[in-house]
């Protein structure tokens, strides 16, 4: 009985022990099918995310599928093709023009292209917006006049649409009108859109609603356009930092100049602790120099955020856009234009040869040189020497280099010679206005240069230096400039002592010119014009007034132009006195303006002659 039980007990152990296996193995086979299913679904759903959502039926999915012309337009023949497949096709064929895979002329001689026309002017498409306002692009792609009637057909479904769409969807179809050519119908669909929008405008709220609305504000009426800036001086805050910058391009790109706004959006953009990427920080200063908007906060905490963020991941192009936008600002970030110049010289060898260009012409209109400009320069002059024979740079863009080499002092005679020469300058002259004075400054700054140098300029027989004349209205002359030239005259005679504005022989412009002594004694300006040794211990002392524009913001250096025309009128003999708009005050007292110049033309003429 012990032995029975025992074998019987032993037998339920080995049977419960079987079944515990059975089901192990029962549970491993259903995870492993219930993978395989997941694996399958997972395919089946891959699939059919590569289809369109429009692909509903196996019509649809043969027009989807088809590789060419002739097999889409047999769908054509298919009892169930509707106008809704007729939108589709359409969008096909207009895709395959566009990547070149089938042409408008081919499209002509297709024997189907009439059945098509005549689905898509019964209408009833059923594809939504979109679907439609890609149809009607598609349909202008393969050769459709606009005021075809297949083209109208699909304005009337657009006109119907209008009437149930979001407000952030009239938007989008004032952004596909902008790109398509004028159509019957097409004043009729803007004019709907604007007067939807405006008597719907509570409901734009979304930043990228406002960009649209800003982006065609010719199309609204002005009013309307300032009341939705004033709404979004409320509303900005919310936007998250990238939206702001968007909606400060814009304004930027439409020259939409809503101080307000402006001041908003810098506000909360100079507010954020995150820091601006590289990129953001690019499109800011962009917008900033188009509206002429100098927030030097903003401006001083972009510099700042770009200090850290210059990785070797950072694009040439952008890094060329930055340098670009600080040298129309004429913004001096000294730390900012050293990590920039930094990131160049390391990542040398993806930086294009139009940022190149972009560095230089920055760093000259800051007249800027940075901490690692030896072996910067190396590289970039062997750059500039390859490129230039081969170069089918603007003439502009080729004198703004031979200028920016000029303020950067590193001019050669032969990138001289380039611009210095007959049919170089008849080119340049020939295309632009006549008296055109910054380029004719230009010009002349590197004359001067040349001839300073004494370069061979042989072949330049125009006759230079250009020569301004000044208007004689009274009121031409900024206060500051008419102030300063008041103020020398009551310690040095005008007239015979004092020669107000005017050229020296070289075209550099003045201020100002007299001859004086160390004790400060003046001398007839006739008496030496031919010439001749000036009097001991004297000198010709060149004013130069340098007001707003003429400074860099950021720091009250010269701009690159205003610090040439100072080395070239110190290297022609003159003393420089320069009178900053920031340090003299045409309100301020008689006494306190003399007492200041006096002093000023104390300094330089007791400084040692460069």
């Amino acid at each position: 009985m012990f032995r029975t039980g025992l074998l019987v007990k032993f037998g339920i152990v080995r049977i419960t022990s079987s079944c515990s296996l059975v089901q192990t193995s029962v549970k491993w086979c259903s995870t492993s099918a219930n993978l395989f299913l997941k694996q399958t679904d997972s395919k089946t759903d891959e699939h059919l995310s590569s289809e369109p959502a429009w692909v509903k039926t196996p019509l649809d999915k043969q027009i989807f599928s088809a590789s060419d012309a002739k097999s889409l337009l047999m769908s054509v023949e298919h009892q169930n093709f509707d106008g809704r497949c007729a939108i589709n096709v359409v969008n096909i064929l207009s895709r395959w023009v566009s990547e070149g895979k089938f042409t408008v002329s081919d499209f002509q001689k297709l024997d189907s292209k009439a059945k098509l026309e005549e689905n898509l002017l019964k209408g009833e498409f059923s594809v939504g917006l979109f679907g439609t306002l890609q149809a009607l692009k598609g349909l202008l792609l393969l050769g459709f006049k606009p005021n075809s009637k297949v083209v109208e057909s699909l304005e009337n479904e657009i006109l119907w649409l209008l009437r149930k769409i979001t407000l952030g969807q009239h938007l989008l179809v004032m952004d596909y009108y902008s790109q398509m050519q004028e159509s019957a119908r097409h004043q009729q669909v803007i004019k709907e859109v604007v007067s939807n929008v405006q008597r719907r405008w509570v409901e734009i709220v979304e930043a990228k609603d406002f960009v649209s609305l800003f982006k065609h504000a010719a199309h609204f009426n002005p009013k309307f356009i300032e009341k939705m800036e004033d709404v979004l001086v409320e509303l900005v805050q919310g936007f998250s930092q990238e939206d702001q910058t968007k909606i400060l391009v814009i304004l930027g790109a439409t020259q939409r100049r809503s101080t307000p706004l402006l001041r908003a959006l810098s506000y909360h953009l100079n507010k954020r602790s995150d820091k601006l990427s590289v990129r953001l920080a690019a499109d800011i200063l962009f917008a900033l120099h188009r509206l002429s908007f100098h927030d030097h906060l903003l401006m001083e905490r972009i510099c700042n955020d770009l200090v850290t963020q210059l990785t070797p991941e950072v694009k040439s192009s952008t890094i060329g856009s930055l340098l670009t936008s600080l040298g129309q600002l004429k913004y001096r970030h000294e730390g900012c234009l050293d990590a920039v110049c930094d990131w160049v010289n390391h990542n040398w060898t993806k930086v294009r040869y139009q940022d190149v260009l972009s560095l230089t012409l920055c760093l000259a209109a800051l007249d800027f040189l940075p901490s690692c400009w030896e072996p910067l320069w190396e590289k970039m002059s062997v750059l500039l020497r390859q490129k230039r024979v081969s170069s089918d740079l603007s003439k502009f863009i080729q004198l703004d280099l031979a200028w920016s080499l000029a303020v950067l002092n590193h001019l050669d005679l032969e990138t001289g010679q380039s611009v210095l020469n007959d049919e170089f300058m008849g080119e340049l002259l020939g295309s632009i206005p006549a008296n055109n004075r910054g380029v004719q400054m230009k010009l002349n700054q590197v004359w001067a240069v040349a001839i300073l140098k004494k370069w061979d300029l042989s072949r330049l027989k125009t006759a230079l230096p250009f020569t301004f004349n000044t208007p004689a209205t009274a009121n031409q002359k900024p206060t500051l400039n008419q102030a300063v030239v008041s103020a020398l005259s009551n310690f040095i005679p005008s007239g015979k002592y004092l020669r107000e504005g005017g050229q020296t022989r070289l075209g550099i412009e003045i201020d100002a010119e007299c001859i004086i002594n160390d004790k400060g004694v003046p001398f007839p300006l006739a008496d030496y014009d031919d010439g001749k040794e000036l009097p001991a211990n004297s000198a010709r002392v060149a004013v130069i007034v340098l007001n707003y524009k003429d400074l860099c913001k950021g720091k009250s250096f010269s701009t690159g132009a205003q610090a040439l025309r100072e080395r070239l009128l110190t290297q022609s003999g003159y003393r420089v006195v320069t009178v900053k708009h920031t340090e003299f005050d045409p309100r301020d007292k008689l006494v306190k303006k003399v007492q200041y110049l006096e002093q000023l033309v104390k300094n330089a003429l007791s400084t040692t002659r460069m």
